[in-house]
């Protein structure tokens, strides 16, 4: 898988989920906090407006078309 570079458009904290738009994408990206490579033992979350890395799927997710596989901040 390719790796891209995007900005995160929103991050619910309380939920564990966020989205990602980048270039070349026709759809926002969404993100589970699972997906999230962090340090073991520090929190995973996202940075509303922070620019990220990911790599990304085609899918249906919650009305989004492509999930994140990872993603780091």
């Amino acid at each position: 898988m390719d790796t891209h570079r995007g900005r995160v458009r929103e991050w619910h904290v309380e939920d564990g989920w966020g989205v990602v738009e980048a270039p070349g994408f026709d759809d926002p990206v969404w993100v589970h906090y699972s997906m999230v490579d962090a340090p073991p033992g520090v929190f995973r979350q996202l940075t509303e407006g922070a620019e990220v890395e990911f790599t990304a799927e085609r899918a249906e997710q919650d009305g989004f078309h492509w999930r994140a596989v990872w993603i780091k901040e």
